[in-house]
């Protein structure tokens, strides 16, 4: 028959103190409820386990083994008592983020400072990529969370913002207010990733409908290359607002808005399915969420209303 925890701890506490009325005291139980709790332990075991002398009550041999027990246990009892109590104000574990490769840099700062600021045990790694390989990563739960194209993300992703897209040049080479018609940009000579990022089939699509090639002058993996290339004058560039706001905003970079029709792409948090996330995921989460809102206010995109709710 299994020993009952409370009563174990009432003896625990009536050995160390050596004394009923103490015990009673730092309890908050009546000394009859524990004299009754004593007697049926005693029964429970068949031995005697506490004797009342002048001076107090002592442990008999039996009571001695069974309290230094009954300490380990209690105390492993509390530990674990702490241990998931700070686990709910101070969250531990390891969580992988994916993110879009031209927002990474804009994006993941801000999340790693506010992260180790709030939940230091939480150990976040984050990694950018394109959008193919973070739905990959997600399927394969390699990533925890991933901000990436709505275009390839599973239905069960949440919106999180929508992004204009900008032609991009060198300093000076398009006002502060600029803007290009997609048609005019499709003739630009432009530098390009390959034809599996988003940013290049949207373009491709509205190739087909205006009836115009592109004009490619390089293909470059990579956003913070194709922006040293467009810096160093060899070709112009359309990328998301993300990506090029910071460079616009210090002078480093030009950017035109590309209009008529309006180019956006919609941004989304993905996330694996079947999976239910675990604090430490679920704050990460929360923390992505008011850094992508304030961002938001900043400029850099168009938050959705979506974001407001919970995901």
């Amino acid at each position: 028959m299994a020993l009952d925890l409370l009563k174990m701890r009432y003896f625990a506490k009536i050995a160390e103190l050596g004394s009923f009325t103490r015990a009673s005291s730092e309890l908050g139980v009546a000394q009859p409820a524990l004299s009754l709790h004593m007697r049926g332990l005693e029964e429970q075991l068949g031995v005697q386990l506490l004797n009342r002398t002048p001076r107090g009550v002592i442990a008999t041999e039996a009571g001695q083994t069974l309290l230094s027990h009954a300490q380990v246990i209690l105390r492993a009892l509390d530990q674990a008592e702490t241990a998931t109590k700070d686990q709910a104000k101070y969250p531990t574990g390891d969580v992988s983020l994916g993110i879009l490769s031209s927002i990474c840099p804009t994006l993941s700062v801000p999340v790693i400072e506010e992260c180790s600021r709030r939940f230091p045990k939480i150990r976040l790694t984050i990694c950018e990529g394109d959008s193919q390989t973070l739905r990959a990563a997600v399927d394969t739960r390699v990533h925890d969370l991933a901000v990436t194209l709505d275009s390839v993300a599973k239905p069960t992703s949440a919106p999180l913002f929508d992004e204009l897209l900008y032609v991009v040049g060198p300093s000076g080479q398009f006002a502060p207010d600029a803007e290009l018609t997609v048609e005019q940009a499709l003739s630009l000579p432009l530098i390009l990733p390959t034809r599996r990022h988003g940013i290049r089939i949207l373009l491709e699509r509205q190739a087909l409908i205006f009836g115009r090639e592109l004009s490619i002058v390089r293909e470059i993996e990579g956003v913070e290359s194709t922006k040293a290339a467009v810096r160093a004058g060899l070709g112009l560039t359309i990328l998301g607002r993300g990506a090029v706001h910071a460079e616009q905003e210090s002078g480093t970079l030009s950017a035109a808005a590309l209009t008529r029709p309006g180019l956006t792409r919609r941004l989304v948090l993905d996330m694996p399915v079947n999976h239910p996330p675990t604090r430490a995921v679920i704050e990460v989460r929360k923390i992505l969420l008011a850094v992508v809102r304030e961002l938001g206010a900043q400029g850099h995109w168009t938050c959705l209303p979506a974001i407001t709710k919970a995901i």
